[in-house]
This record gives structure tokens, C-alpha cells and sequence, in this order.
């Protein structure tokens, strides 16, 4: 339950983000910016927060998870034959959602993984 609740605020904060954020840099539609949160969503939470961040430290994660944001923003010009995303309202988008990104690590720091007494 705990991963569940940390997906759906991580999805919609990237969701919120990329809308407004893409929404006034790109002519993408809401369901095609709902399609890039997603898969963003689901690649940095499997391999940014249940990997990187519970092996390393919030800044690393953080760095990580916008690479990770950044490279899949971008990769939707080739999943997407529609989409005209260029490589700077990808790096906007993924610089925003790296704000997001760290303060939300906390979140998941405190709430998902908690610290083991005793250790």
C-alpha cells in the first residue's frame, strides 16, 4: 500500500509538472503529456527511487531521476509520431521535475523506506 500511494503522488506531481510545462512549450495534448508522466512516473520510481535512491542519497537520486525524466521526455518524439518535443523543453521539464523530485525523496525516504531500529 505504501508503494501505492508514493506512485500516485510521484504521478501526479510529474503530471502537473509536464502539463504546464509542456503544455505551454510543445502542442502536445493533455492524454499524450498523461502518456510521457506516466512511463516518466513508472521508469523513476522502479529504477530512481526503488534502486538509486535506497542505495545512494537524495542528491544522486535526484540527478539520476532527471536523467532518467529528461532521456524519456525526449525519446517520445520517437514513440510519439505527433510529438514535436525539442531537447531544451525537455531539459526544462526535467530540471522542474528535479525540484519536485527532491523534495518528494524525502517523502519516500520517510514513508517507504523507514529507518530499521536497532540498525
Amino acid at each position: 500500500m505504501k508503494h501505492a500511494l508514493a506512485l500516485v503522488i510521484k504521478f501526479a506531481m510529474i503530471a502537473v509538472v509536464l502539463e504546464v510545462v509542456l503544455g505551454y512549450l510543445t502542442d502536445l495534448s493533455i492524454v499524450n503529456i498523461l502518456y510521457v508522466a506516466l512511463a516518466v512516473t513508472l521508469l523513476a520510481y522502479l529504477i530512481g527511487d526503488l534502486f538509486v535512491l535506497d542505495k545512494t542519497n537524495n542528491t544522486v537520486a535526484t540527478i539520476a531521476d532527471a536523467g532518467l525524466a529528461l532521456f524519456t521526455i525526449w525519446a517520445f518524439n520517437w514513440i510519439m509520431p505527433d510529438a514535436d518535443i525539442s531537447f531544451t523543453d525537455a531539459l526544462i521539464a526535467a530540471a522542474v521535475l528535479a525540484v519536485g523530485e527532491w523534495i518528494y525523496h524525502k517523502y519516500v525516504r520517510r514513508a517507504v523506506f523507514p529507518p530499521v531500529e536497532g540498525a
